[in-house]
């Protein structure tokens, strides 16, 4: 009986030890876990992008469209031979697009319906690709504010814009899609 008593107390003290080990170690949410790693991928990016471009001589400063234009192509160019395998998903993976698309659909969702109206009616209608020319003929429409303070800041050069079927990052410098994810509305 003895032998029991002190089989079931150590018993018992091992899993109070164990729950209170469990208690002790932090839990990361699966969102928390997807944004941190959307910024090392968007940080990765970047490291990537000083990489590619660091042999371009720099932009003088200059009102000449076609200079800016020569530029941008430079850089596009650089960052396209350099991230040749990018594929959808590099930076806004599964994890993260499922954030995203959460909070875009219940930006959208809240917004009245003249609102919804107008903000379909301004965003451009393309199918995006990797590393593709954010094409000169579609406008860039405004990108709504609530929508940008309830998804992760981006670094200066950087910025998210909504197309009718996508959310798409795009290199502003260089005027590429860096990354896009599709079904945000």
């Amino acid at each position: 009986m003895r032998r029991t008593m002190s089989g079931v107390g150590i018993v018992v003290l091992a899993s109070l030890v164990w729950t209170a080990a469990g208690v002790a170690q932090p839990r990361v949410s699966p969102q928390a876990s997807a944004m941190a790693d959307f910024s090392q991928r968007v940080t990765a990016y970047l490291d990537l992008t000083k990489k590619a471009t660091a042999g371009l001589a720099p932009l003088k400063r200059t009102d000449d469209p076609s200079e800016i234009a020569m530029r941008e192509t430079g850089l596009g160019d650089a960052i396209r031979a350099t991230r040749a395998g990018a594929r959808p998903g590099d930076i806004l993976t599964p994890e993260v697009a499922r954030v995203f698309r959460r909070t875009i659909k219940d930006d959208f969702r809240h917004r009245p319906l003249r609102g919804q109206k107008v903000m379909l009616d301004e965003i451009p209608h393309f199918h995006p690709k990797v590393n593709q020319t954010y094409p000169s003929e579609w406008p860039l429409a405004t990108f709504p504010a609530t929508l940008l303070a309830a998804l992760p800041a981006l670094p200066d050069g950087l910025e998210y814009r909504l197309l009718s079927e996508a959310l798409i990052i795009r290199d502003v410098k260089a005027n590429i899609v860096v990354d896009f994810m599709l079904d945000v509305f």
